[in-house]
């Protein structure tokens, strides 16, 4: 690997926080002083706090002294090589680990949390084995035509979801992406095969490629019955 694909280039664990009065602080110094990166605090083996600096060593110095003072007493310092990272890096560790000592969560920008979606799979998922359970289809009916802006936009997607439904599986799925096409297949459980990996959603298999939040639906295409190239987001539209 090189070093432009390293991020964490150089580290130390679970230090002594004594070390930075000790008669080794000198050689410590030399080896952290001025580089930037991530820190966490620990008391004694249990993570307290996660915090990142331009400057490491002169950021562990402060926590001797500030509201931090004794609420620590073991330290690790992770020297990066792409700043950019930084805060991305500790947002994640506060949502992992949700260290006592941050006030903050850490938020993931551009992120989406697809917990509703699973959620979402996850019923379909269970009418479809339920139906086929009871001998019926498992085909969403088509909601009753309505006047308001959101009962139509209700209707569209059950319309959708119904479409979507009776597609043959697996099906081929087509994406263009910054004049590079991708292939991709539905399969009978509603998770997406792209390359070697398999996605829960149709979402998820965009999001893999273009590396921020995307609707699945207006991403992939299908060949129509006509035998063209139409998004899924347009499933459904004439129907009902």
């Amino acid at each position: 690997m090189s070093q432009h694909d390293t991020l964490v280039t150089e580290y130390i664990e679970r230090m002594s926080g004594a070390i930075l009065e000790a008669r080794y602080r000198p050689q410590l110094a030399e080896l952290i002083r001025g580089h930037s990166g991530i820190y966490a605090l620990y008391k004694d083996d249990t993570l307290y706090y996660v915090g990142l600096a331009v400057d490491l060593l002169r950021r562990v110095d402060q926590h001797q002294s500030d509201h931090h003072r004794g609420a620590w007493n073991r330290f690790s310092v992770y020297l990066t090589a792409r700043d950019e990272h930084l805060k991305p890096l500790e947002s994640l560790l506060l949502r992992v680990y949700s260290p006592s000592g941050n006030k903050q969560s850490g938020r993931l920008p551009g992120a989406s949390d697809r917990k509703r979606a699973l959620a979402q799979a996850m019923k379909r998922r269970d009418d479809s084995l339920r139906a086929a359970a009871l001998g019926r289809s498992s085909r969403t009916p088509t909601a009753p035509k309505a006047t308001s802006s959101r009962a139509v936009g209700t209707t569209q997607s059950s319309n959708r979801e119904a479409a979507f439904a009776a597609l043959p599986r697996p099906l081929s799925l087509q994406a263009d992406y910054k004049r590079q096409a991708y292939r991709a297949t539905l399969l009978r459980d509603g998770t997406v095969k792209l390359g070697g990996a398999i996605y829960p959603s149709l979402s998820a298999a965009a999001v893999s490629i273009v590396n921020r939040s995307m609707n699945g639906w207006w991403f992939w295409k299908y060949r129509n019955r006509d035998g063209h190239w139409v998004r899924l987001v347009d499933l459904g539209a004439d129907a009902g």
